[in-house]
């Protein structure tokens, strides 16, 4: 692949994934607002999460099959327009039966553009360009809350902010469609190529990294997810995928990986001894290769023709692990108290350096 085009799909690729992070810290920075105008008691309210999930979900147990049928590109204008078409929806404040819809609607272009996007920058099997591409995840998920933020302290109503991802997603449609005209996704197997998703299936399953790769990454998400409900340092873990990771992939996988989990493990049990805030930081910097990282490691021993249900299938598992790990950690910390938080994330963490270490070697290939 000319570096030029390489360029040209890694733009498309930042683009739409950081249309993604616009949405995910939105909701929970918008939550407070949405109870106070719809007057509803948090139970109801915060369904907005499950609506949001649902349709992550759901795109993500598709989008193998529609990206073999449609295409990539197929598949990124469709994403773009539910994506447009959910933000629309909510920009009209209009009955909370229809905000969740709409942001089932955003989880589903959000999730096709997250699964679809990441198995592009899987083919290019580099952890760098895996971290670069996870930062403007983070980047979109730092900026929503600033503007959030802006407009409420300015009197503007909460739902005006749904116009900046609807005009986001109709900018980033445009830039797929001509990004992505002439993409074709590499295939070393051609008998693979022409398997039904059934055959894929089959195949993948025999595959010693997928029963690796799934459980790290379920516990990567549900980390990253847990710790995030007590670290307020997010620009910490998205500075981190720009920087702090960059020189790891320079470290063999197992040996890397092994020593940001120890740190990690050392930094939250100082951290809860000492609450120093600096130590707040550091443990999202070191925690910030980790879900690029896995999803490297395991892109880079599977087929090329086999990527897109692998990609699939990871990432709907971590998103399990995201949405359990906080769930459990929050009915725990209710009977038991936060003082659990350390030492499980701590073993949880130990567990995960271990399991780097079964990771098979790549295979060679011409």
């Amino acid at each position: 692949m000319f570096i030029e085009e390489k360029a040209i799909t890694l733009l498309g690729s930042c683009v739409g994934v950081f249309a993604v992070g616009i949405n995910d810290t939105a909701t929970g920075a918008n939550l407070p607002s949405i109870q106070d105008h719809y007057n509803l008691p948090y139970a109801v309210v915060s369904l907005v999460f499950l609506a949001g999930f649902g349709g992550y979900l759901i795109s993500c147990v598709l989008n193998s099959m529609l990206q073999n049928t449609l295409g990539t590109r197929g598949v990124l204008l469709m994403a773009g327009f539910w994506y447009a078409s959910g933000s629309l929806l909510i920009a009209f404040a209009p009955p909370f039966p229809t905000v969740i819809a709409g942001l089932v609607l955003m989880g589903l272009g959000g999730g096709f553009y997250d699964t679809c996007l990441t198995s592009v920058v899987s083919h290019y099997e580099s952890t760098k360009l895996m971290n670069i591409f996870y930062s403007f995840f983070g980047f979109g998920s730092l900026v929503s809350p600033f503007i959030i933020g802006a407009l409420a302290k300015a009197g503007i109503s909460w739902n005006v902010f749904y116009w900046v991802p609807f005009s986001l997603s109709v900018l980033v449609t445009l830039c797929h469609f001509f990004l992505f005209k002439n993409y074709a996704a590499p295939t070393e197997d051609e008998n693979v190529e022409y398997q039904g998703l059934h055959g894929r299936l089959k195949q993948m399953m025999r595959m010693q990294i997928i029963w690796l790769g799934v459980p790290l990454t379920i516990l990567g998400f549900a980390i990253n997810n847990t710790l995030g409900n007590v670290s307020l340092q997010f620009n910490g873990l998205t500075l981190g995928r720009v920087f702090f990771s960059l020189p790891f992939i320079h470290i063999a996988e197992r040996v890397g990986n092994t020593l940001l989990l120890l740190a990690l493990s050392g930094a939250i049990a100082v951290f809860w001894t000492t609450h120093l805030i600096p130590l707040d930081w550091i443990m999202r910097k070191l925690l910030s290769p980790n879900t690029p990282g896995i999803i490297s490691i395991v892109s880079a021993r599977v087929p090329s023709s086999l990527r897109g249900v692998v990609i699939s299938i990871v990432i709907g598992c971590g998103l399990i692990g995201a949405t359990l790990g906080p769930l459990t950690f929050g009915v725990v910390v209710g009977k038991v108290g936060l003082k659990i938080l350390p030492p499980v994330v701590i073993a949880l963490a130990s567990l995960s350096a271990f399991m780097f270490w079964l990771v098979p070697p790549r295979e060679k290939r011409d």
